[in-house]
């Protein structure tokens, strides 16, 4: 179930919550949102784990911080494409466009973001990355939670801690539009 609530200044408070169906998978990959963006918004800022690429069981190598990254910068070429990118403990993350029009992500209180040129069923079909083509807009992932990487290829599965159940979830986040020549964020 999703609840929107719209408020004057732009700002858009969604809240999210999810029963599993009967039947249905043990785990999930991810939990969260994903939204395309016109290819222009090309610039993250996020106060949260970077700057490389973090997930529930590899964080520890990334400081809390604000850091800074284009989108090609945030994708990490494995040998063989696949889920890859995430940045989390984000508390706020913000695409910018050419003209320095922004779109802020606010976790209440903490959220996983991924932006990439490509979808996760081109990722998924994709055996190398040549195979990989633009497009022609932008995924950006906002996640509540992701399953952790464990490392599956070459080694053990995910610990149990780091599994994603799929089980009752309930989460919120806030959207916020603006330009930083104009109004600075409350939260900046």
């Amino acid at each position: 179930m999703y609840e929107y609530m719209v408020y004057a200044t732009g700002d858009i408070v969604i809240q999210i919550k999810g029963e599993p169906a009967a039947g249905g998978p043990r785990t999930l990959p991810r939990i969260g949102l994903e939204l395309q963006l016109p290819s222009q918004f090309e610039q993250a800022s996020w106060y949260g784990r970077g700057p490389g690429e973090s997930y529930v069981d590899t964080k520890q190598a990334n400081r809390v911080g604000v850091y800074t990254k284009s989108v090609d910068e945030l994708y990490t070429p494995y040998t063989m494409p696949q889920e890859n990118g995430n940045r989390s403990e984000v508390r706020w993350v913000t695409v910018t466009n050419t003209r320095g029009v922004d779109l802020m992500a606010v976790g209440m209180p903490e959220l996983n973001f991924s932006l990439h040129r490509y979808s996760v069923e081109q990722l998924e079909k994709a055996m190398h990355t040549y195979e990989l083509s633009d497009s022609g807009r932008l995924i950006w992932h906002l996640d509540y939670r992701q399953h952790g990487m464990g490392s599956a290829s070459c080694g053990p599965d995910v610990l149990p801690q780091y599994e994603l159940l799929c089980q009752a979830f309930q989460f919120a986040l806030r959207l916020s539009p603006y330009s930083r020549d104009l109004v600075a964020p409350s939260v900046l």
